[in-house]
């Protein structure tokens, strides 16, 4: 395998996926300020017509003023969502760091020190994805975000 070859095979579609991934997250950042900007004015118009009247205090009070304004804590209060996120990510990327090192054997000499490098990196980027969702799960736990409150000392 000559060098155009691997840069073909393997940098092209890598190139190709971190851009697209890149771009899904600069979409999902820009559509989660847009919600929140919405919501936020909602809230203002809201406060702002309803003053602060008995029945104003009575409504934030009420089930329906409170899941209102839960949107500001959803992110904080569910931890699970990020931790299995780095779970999966660092399943994935170990496996695949895996499948190159093992392919490494299957290629030519010249091909076959690009595919260990990129085996060792994606081994390295997967194990460290899956320290950090068991930090996050065990940190979670011991701050009471996961099932159970905060301890009281803190």
């Amino acid at each position: 395998m000559n060098e155009e070859t691997v840069i073909m095979v393997i940098v092209m579609p890598t190139m190709f996926v971190i851009m697209g991934w890149a771009f899904k997250t600069g979409l999902d950042f820009f559509h989660k300020q847009r919600l929140i900007k919405l919501h936020y004015a909602l809230q203002d118009k809201l406060l702002e017509k309803l003053g602060n009247s008995p029945e104003a205090l009575e409504y934030l009070h009420s089930d329906a003023g409170e899941k209102m304004f839960a949107l500001a804590t959803k992110e904080r209060t569910n931890p699970y969502a990020r931790i299995l996120t780095a779970l999966q990510t660092g399943a994935v990327l170990s496996l695949l760091g895996m499948g190159f090192i093992f392919l490494r054997n299957q290629v030519p000499a010249d091909g076959a020190e690009a595919f260990m490098v990129i085996g060792v990196l994606g081994l390295c980027l997967g194990l460290g994805f899956l320290a950090s969702s068991a930090a996050a799960f065990f940190l979670s736990k011991q701050w009471g975000l996961i099932n159970g409150s905060a301890p009281s000392d803190a």
